[in-house]
């Protein structure tokens, strides 16, 4: 009788392995699905933010040329932000290259998935200082007269990409986050081997 319940034992475990390992190599339509869209998602703003540094560059460096005092520091400032923030595209735009829907588990997607919320959420959360920066920066021209329309350009040039920057991470925040939350629910809901799990979603 003991023999007959360790084969048992023995058995079920070998098929339990083998399941799991089978959803290793093989995630569910499902699963890629969910892990795919987190990636075009991921690639869409690299290109979105890309692009928009790009033309900022381009505008800003020929206005910056052709102009003088307060407008010249405003075009001067949007080149050298978006140069900041077409590494920071280009970084997201390789990262995404390198994703791959077919390696990823459940784990691994639901974590990933929630990293880039939270990531979106604090980049917002920046945008906002970088706005109260630039604000900032416009209230100090009064008392420096000299530096006036540096900083008067600056602090435009700023609060205006802040802004820019606050709408587009919480736009993205907000799709990310409707599009993706229903579908890791679900996958959550349905865990391996048919096992219900239930954590809170941000």
């Amino acid at each position: 009788m003991n023999l007959l319940r360790d084969w048992l034992f023995a058995a079920t475990a070998v098929f339990f392995c083998a399941a799991v390992q089978a959803q290793r190599a093989s995630p569910s339509s499902e699963l890629r699905a969910f892990s795919e869209q987190r990636i075009r998602h991921q690639k869409t703003l690299g290109f979105a933010l890309g692009g928009y540094a790009l033309a900022n560059i381009a505008a800003g460096s020929i206005a910056a040329g052709q102009t003088s005092g307060e407008t010249k520091y405003f075009h001067q400032m949007n080149v050298y932000w978006n140069l900041f923030n077409l590494g920071i595209a280009g970084i997201g735009l390789l990262n995404s290259r390198k994703a791959n829907a077919d390696n990823e588990t459940l784990a691994q997607a639901i974590r990933r998935h929630e990293t880039m919320k939270q990531v979106l959420l604090l980049n917002a959360g920046l945008d906002v200082a970088y706005v109260v920066g630039g604000a900032y920066l416009r209230e100090r021209s009064h008392s420096h007269p000299d530096k006036s329309d540096q900083l008067q350009g600056y602090g435009k040039s700023i609060m205006l990409q802040g802004g820019f920057l606050l709408a587009f991470d919480l736009v993205n925040y907000f799709v990310f986050k409707s599009r993706g939350d229903k579908q890791e629910i679900k996958l959550i809901s349905a865990g391996p081997m048919g096992v219900g799990l239930v954590i809170p979603i941000r």
